[in-house]
């Protein structure tokens, strides 16, 4: 049996996830967002990684936006803390979730920023894990500078599916409400697929969206 703790991954789809890497383990996880059709059809990927130093802490780099025949992939450093707030066994195990990226962008770089802190909660019974707070971002990544809000939520059907969403609040880059389901294929392989539903579809688009994540 896989047990629901054993899950892991650095976002929901966008928005950060409670989990972090453990001591001296790494993970990986690849994004591409996809439209096929007509009118904005788009291939877009990002790829993060991570590495654990102990204490909830853990060092990422992510490669975002990567698309053909487009100057706009983003290229950033920095870290996620994920702290427990209460006992390990409480009723409802809460975490506090921080990190920050510095980025870059072009040959003639362009330096920005982005920061969030959230608060995780795991319900009992379920596990469901639901996901909230702030974060600010600057125009290298979401085109405007941004202050928002962040929610997601994670819900187990099995040992192996489990249905999430994630939404960034706004009229940003990253302005979107992203439900999907999630299969755990092997101990160290997980797959997500979902859809994501623009904020404003004038400034947005659909899409597919597929992840794969590889972790310890």
């Amino acid at each position: 049996m896989i047990t629901y703790s054993a899950w892991s991954q650095q976002t929901i789809f966008d928005v950060p996830s409670a989990d972090v890497a453990a001591k001296h383990e790494w993970f990986y996880q690849h994004q591409t967002v996809a439209r096929a059709w007509n009118p904005d059809r788009r291939w877009i990927q990002t790829n993060a990684a991570g590495w654990g130093i102990g204490h909830s802490l853990e060092l990422d780099a992510t490669w975002f936006n990567l698309e053909l025949n487009s100057p706009g992939s983003v290229g950033s450093v920095g870290f996620k803390w994920s702290p427990r707030l209460n006992a390990e066994h409480a009723s409802v195990p809460l975490r506090f979730v921080a990190g920050d990226l510095v980025q870059a962008r072009g040959p003639s770089p362009r330096f920005g920023n982005w920061a969030y802190a959230m608060i995780s909660a795991e319900l009992p019974t379920t596990h469901t894990h639901l996901t909230g707070g702030v974060h600010t971002g600057t125009s290298i990544l979401f085109g405007t500078k941004t202050v928002g809000v962040l929610v997601g939520i994670e819900y187990h059907l099995t040992d192996r599916w489990m249905l999430q969403a994630d939404s960034f609040s706004g009229r940003h880059d990253l302005a979107y409400l992203i439900p999907g389901v999630v299969y755990r294929a092997t101990p160290h392989w997980m797959v997500s697929l979902g859809y994501q539903i623009p904020n404003r579809h004038s400034a947005g688009f659909g899409a597919m969206v597929f992840e794969l994540t590889r972790f310890p």
